[in-house]
C-alpha cells in the first residue's frame, strides 16, 4: 500500500495544476510572547509608557522571526520542490511573510491578510502604502535586550501627516486591502483555467480562522472540477466534506512537521 507521501508526489506529478492553501496552523509551537520572562518584561515597560506602545507589534515581528523563521524556511523549501516546474498559485492567510524570502514565484502568490512588508497610516491618511523598514523590529529587540539607545530607533511616521506608521495587515485598523488586490484578480483568472483540467489542491494547515477565503472556496473548486483532487493536512480540522472525500486525502498532522520530517 502506498504512503500518502507517494500518493501526494504522484498526484503533483500529474495534475496539470496545482493550487495551494497555507493557513494558520502552518507554523511551529512556540510559546506566547508574554509566556518568555525577557519578553514579558518588555511588554511591561511598553504597556506603561505611551511614547513607545508602537513598538509592541515590532517586537512581536521579531519575537516570531527568532522562534520562527528557520522552521519555515525548511517547511518552504519543501513545498518548492514539490511545485518544481509546476503551474501553480499559492493562496495564504499567513501574514508573518516568510513565504516571499523563498524562492516560489511572487507573481503565483496571494496573501489576502497583508503582512510586514508594508505600512498604513494610523489615521487613515489617504491609501498610500509605504515598505516597511526591516530594522526597526531589530532595534527595538535591541534596546529591550541588549541596551540600544532610544535615540538609534526610527519611529516610522506618516509622511503626509506626521503619525505613526502601522504595519498593513488583517490585524491592524483601517487596513488597506489595495495591497493583495491586483494579486487577487490574477489568482481568479488563473482559477479559471484550472477548469476540466487535472488540478491537485494542497492545504496547509487551514482551518476555520478565514474559511471564506481558503477553505470553503477550494472545496468548491474540487466539487465542481471532477478531475481534481485535495489532500488536507491539518492536526485537528483534516476532515472532508461528504461531496469531495472520494477525491480527497485527509491528513491528521501538522503541516510543517508533515513536510518536514516526511521529505527532508
Amino acid at each position: 500500500m502506498k504512503e500518502i507521501k507517494d500518493i501526494l508526489l504522484e498526484k503533483i506529478n500529474e495534475a496539470d495544476l496545482v493550487l495551494v492553501g497555507i493557513g494558520e496552523e502552518f507554523e511551529n509551537n512556540i510559546p506566547k510572547m508574554e509566556d518568555v520572562p525577557s519578553f514579558a518584561s518588555a511588554i511591561n515597560q511598553i504597556e506603561k509608557n505611551e511614547d513607545i506602545k508602537w513598538m509592541l507589534p515590532h517586537l512581536k515581528k521579531k519575537y516570531d522571526d527568532l522562534n520562527r523563521a528557520e522552521t519555515a524556511k525548511k517547511a518552504y523549501a519543501v513545498l518548492e520542490n514539490l511545485l518544481k516546474d509546476k503551474n501553480y498559485f499559492i493562496v495564504s492567510t499567513r501574514i508573518d511573510d516568510y513565504i516571499y524570502q523563498t524562492n516560489l514565484l511572487k507573481e503565483r502568490i496571494v496573501a489576502p491578510c497583508g503582512g510586514y512588508r508594508f505600512c498604513h497610516c494610523a489615521d487613515g491618511c489617504g491609501k498610500r502604502l509605504y515598505e516597511s523598514d526591516r530594522s526597526i523590529p531589530d532595534n527595538v529587540y535591541g534596546y529591550f535586550m541588549e541596551g540600544t539607545s532610544l535615540d538609534e530607533i526610527k519611529r516610522p511616521l506618516c509622511p503626509d501627516c506626521g503619525k505613526d506608521l502601522i504595519f498593513n495587515n488583517i490585524l491592524s485598523e483601517g487596513y488597506v486591502e489595495e495591497e493583495y488586490l491586483e494579486q487577487w484578480e490574477k489568482y481568479m483568472k488563473w482559477l479559471q483555467g484550472t477548469v476540466n483540467r487535472k488540478l491537485c489542491v494542497l492545504e496547509l494547515g487551514v482551518g476555520m480562522l478565514y474559511p471564506t477565503v481558503i477553505r470553503w472556496p477550494f472545496e468548491k473548486v474540487v466539487y465542481f472540477n471532477q478531475k481534481s483532487n485535495i489532500f488536507r493536512i491539518h492536526s485537528k480540522l483534516y476532515q472532508l466534506t461528504e461531496e469531495i472525500k472520494d477525491r480527497g486525502y485527509k491528513i491528521e498532522k501538522k503541516p510543517m512537521d508533515f513536510l518536514i520530517n516526511w521529505f527532508v
